[in-house]
């Protein structure tokens, strides 16, 4: 006969005492790093909250790269910053959307230059030719781009670009801006040219077809140019 396994000894249960002593442990263990990192926390947020007070972060100098329409007080003063200020607690975001409501002001970046220094870096359009579009005047920029109604005071020494209509630029904005840009590149290619100086350009009308009517003097001659290559054509 097989002899039958004999059966290991039953093993003590802990007890109840000794099951609530390592309980007891861990919940100090745990209160413990609690209270750690509460007291972190805490120092931290109050030395946050001592240096937005601080005058050792408040903003005694605002740098503007590059304004050529206002005066550098003037840009700060638009972005709501004052000096004085903490540039701890500047809402950096919240400046560049203040500048943005400015027509002229084609991108910005608002920055912190520690201890008490603000940079804004702008971006301003530049006017190079004037848009009749549906009876108002725009000015235009490098890209073809219309970014503001003229106004009294605004360049108005410049080509006009016309033959876009306001329908055109609600149905397809950036085909109607590529066709300012077109008649941009035409003015471009005509002032290369040394009878441009006594031959001022007046006019670029641009047709939908691509086709275009650049009118020059004071006479208003038309050059009908058609589609390109502009530079053989003029």
């Amino acid at each position: 006969m097989k002899a039958r396994p004999v059966p290991s000894p039953p093993q003590p249960s802990p007890s109840r005492g000794a099951l609530w002593a390592k309980s007891r442990t861990s919940v100090k263990a745990a209160l413990g790093i609690g209270l750690v990192l509460g007291t972190a926390g805490a120092t931290a947020f109050g030395s946050y909250r001592l240096a937005l007070s601080s005058s050792s972060f408040s903003i005694q100098q605002v740098e503007v790269d590059t304004s050529r329409r206002l005066p550098d007080r003037e840009v700060a003063r638009r972005a709501g910053i004052g000096l004085g200020d903490s540039l701890l607690g500047l809402d950096l975001a919240e400046a560049e959307r203040r500048l943005l409501t400015d027509p002229w002001v084609q991108s910005v970046r608002v920055t912190r230059k520690l201890p008490q220094t603000v940079r804004i870096q702008l971006v301003e359009h530049e006017a190079v030719a004037l848009a009749a579009i549906d009876g108002e005047v725009f000015l235009v920029g490098g890209s073809g781009e219309p970014f503001k109604a003229w106004q009294e005071g605004d360049v108005h020494d410049l080509p006009v670009l016309t033959g876009v209509t306001g329908e055109a630029l609600g149905r397809d904005r950036s085909g109607a801006v590529a066709r300012f840009a077109t008649g941009l590149r035409v003015l471009e290619q005509y002032e290369r040219l040394p009878v441009s100086r006594a031959q001022r350009a007046e006019e670029v009308n641009l047709a939908p077809d691509g086709s275009v009517v650049l009118s020059v003097g004071a006479m208003g001659v038309a050059l009908h140019l058609g589609q390109g290559p502009w530079p053989k054509k003029l």
